[in-house]
Order: C-alpha cells, then sequence, then structure tokens
C-alpha cells in the first residue's frame, strides 16, 4: 500500500511517523507514507531477501531472457522500442499496448 501515490481508502492521507495517527468519526488511521523507515535495518533485510533472486536473474540471463523467462519481471517491463507493454497505462492515456513478446521482438 503506497498511501503518498493517493488516497487509498476514504478519510485516508498520508502522516509521519513523528504523527502518525488521527480519528475521524469514531476510526483511528494509521497512514504513515514510509513505514519501513521506522525499522531500517530489518527493511533492508526483508527488501534484499525478496528482490535478490531477480537480480542475479538479471545478471545470469541478461534482461532480455529474465524477462521472457520470468513472468514477473515481464510484468515490470512497461515500454520497449516504443512499444507500450502495460495496458493499464494505454489505457489511462488513450493509447495502444502489445504483448511483452510483441515488444521483445520489435
Amino acid at each position: 500500500i503506497s498511501i503518498d501515490q493517493g488516497g487509498c481508502f476514504e478519510d485516508s492521507h498520508p502522516t509521519t511517523h513523528a504523527d502518525p495517527t488521527y480519528v475521524v468519526g469514531r476510526s483511528l488511521f494509521y497512514c504513515v507514507a514510509n513505514m519501513p523507515g521506522a525499522v531500517p535495518n530489518t527493511s533492508t533485510y526483508a527488501l534484499t531477501n525478496v528482490t535478490m533472486p531477480y537480480v542475479l536473474t538479471l545478471a545470469s540471463k541478461g534482461w532480455r531472457a529474465a524477462v521472457q523467462d520470468n513472468d514477473a519481471l515481464a510484468k515490470g517491463l512497461n515500454c520497449h522500442q516504443g512499444l507500450l507493454t502495460s495496458a493499464p497505462v494505454a489505457d489511462a492515456f488513450g493509447m495502444s499496448s502489445s504483448t511483452v513478446d510483441m515488444a521483445l521482438a520489435a
């Protein structure tokens, strides 16, 4: 959840570690924009542990083969050779989108 990219739900807005909560009606909200910042060492280890497999795949195969072989990495390719591969982005801008395979073949 990324509260600083816009409201995630009704009455939500970003808060800080210094003043993390607020009340609306009978609801208590905690909407710190950078929650991992409260535990930087732990969050660094967690982020490293979940991203390292992708880094190793990219390093061993190269980006093109890694994207072709790994669906998660393919979802991270938004454009290539002038072709937009993200349907939601294309829809938002009234553009057409291509598949990742089409973009990689271009």
